[in-house]
């Protein structure tokens, strides 16, 4: 059964390119085939002699490292020319409810370029620390707490993030701990001088430092 074409004519296959018949053929005699016959052609390593024997891998001695120099050399973390402060070190007044923090804190340099006179700041981080405070408010766009922070070491830009209440316990002398009810990281936006301490306000804050350990 022939095949037809949409207008019902039979269908015809395109006969050759009439250039063809005018191109101009290589000159096969002149050209050389490799491995266009029935047995392929492989090239083979000529075998070593006894004079010529394979060279050994150089073995190069592999110095130790030394531990002790390796810890040298390691950098100190940024804002942390003194020891990192802990729960302990913060002078807390005796108060039933307090609330305890992590916090990252942070150092904020003042740079110019002294070509163009352009000005930036640029933030480092320093150790992790626990501290308590007294939360004062708190909302879904702030907060605001007061703790004495002898060190003065929660700084502006600090990423601060609660995680417990402590309550006081009169049968144990003792604080108990319940979770906090809000989990959230919040940035330092500013410091006041109160009470003996400071009352400091956060904001929510778009870094979230990892403080599970």
């Amino acid at each position: 059964m022939a095949i037809k074409s949409k207008d019902g004519k039979v269908y015809t296959l395109q006969g050759p390119n009439p250039v063809v018949e005018r191109q101009v053929s290589w000159d096969r005699s002149k050209l050389v085939f490799h491995n266009f016959e029935w047995e392929e052609t492989i090239g083979r390593r000529q075998p070593r002699t006894k004079e010529d024997p394979p060279k050994k891998p150089i073995e190069k001695e592999m110095a130790m490292p030394r531990v002790e120099a390796a810890e040298a050399k390691q950098e100190e973390p940024a804002h942390n020319d003194e020891p990192p402060q802990t729960k302990a070190e913060f002078d807390m007044p005796h108060i039933k409810y307090r609330v305890l923090c992590h916090c990252l804190p942070a150092k904020v340099e003042l740079r110019r370029d002294e070509l163009y006179g352009e000005s930036w700041t640029r933030t480092t981080y320093g150790s992790k620390f626990v501290f308590p405070c007294v939360m004062m408010s708190s909302d879904d766009l702030a907060i605001e707490f007061w703790t004495s922070d002898p060190r003065q070491q929660i700084s502006d830009k600090s990423v601060v993030y609660p995680f417990s209440y402590e309550t006081y316990n009169a049968d144990t002398s003792s604080h108990d701990r319940i979770p906090y009810d809000d989990y959230r990281w919040w940035r330092v936006t500013s410091r006041e001088a109160k009470e003996g301490g400071w009352l400091i306000a956060a904001g929510p804050s778009d870094f979230q430092p990892d403080f599970s350990d």
